[in-house]
């Protein structure tokens, strides 16, 4: 009985292991290149290992190589996001590659700002202030007392 447990519990550390291999590398990045591992995206490193399903995006003017645990290499392009794959494109996997435009490749975090944007909502706000402003001095809000009602006894 002890043996079967023992065979059980090997047999599931070294599933866990195999599971948490890397299928890939990132290297010879140069420019910004960023990696998504689960919630976001954050800033690759050199050699940074990564599984499939993770998400690799390179902003305009990067370029990285994508290299496969079993040498097969894939070169990335800049305005790019990349799924990892389960197995390298040698192996004959077919790499889910989307073009992305310039609003995306913004840094995490940072949102693309035109100073003309807030114009709109100033134009309004000062539009509206000045007829509340407007109407507060042209109105008389002065109270004349009305007629006393007749209170039957």
């Amino acid at each position: 009985m002890i043996r079967i447990a023992t065979t059980i519990a090997a047999t599931l550390l070294a599933t866990s292991a195999l599971a948490s291999e890397p299928v890939a590398t990132i290297s010879a990045q140069e420019g910004t290149v960023l990696v998504n591992q689960g919630e976001e995206f954050a800033t690759a490193a050199e050699g940074q290992a990564l599984q499939a399903g993770d998400r690799v995006m390179l902003m305009e003017g990067a370029v990285a190589t994508l290299t496969f645990a079993d040498g097969c290499a894939l070169p990335l392009e800049a305005g790019s996001l990349v799924e990892v794959p389960a197995v390298s494109t040698c192996a004959g996997a077919v790499v889910n590659v989307q073009k992305i435009g310039p609003a995306y490749a913004q840094a995490v975090g940072s949102r693309a700002r035109d100073d003309d944007d807030d114009d709109g909502a100033v134009l309004v706000f000062t539009g509206v202030a000045a007829v509340i402003v407007w109407d507060l001095m042209s109105n008389d809000f002065s109270q004349t007392p009305s007629q006393p009602v007749p209170i039957s006894p």
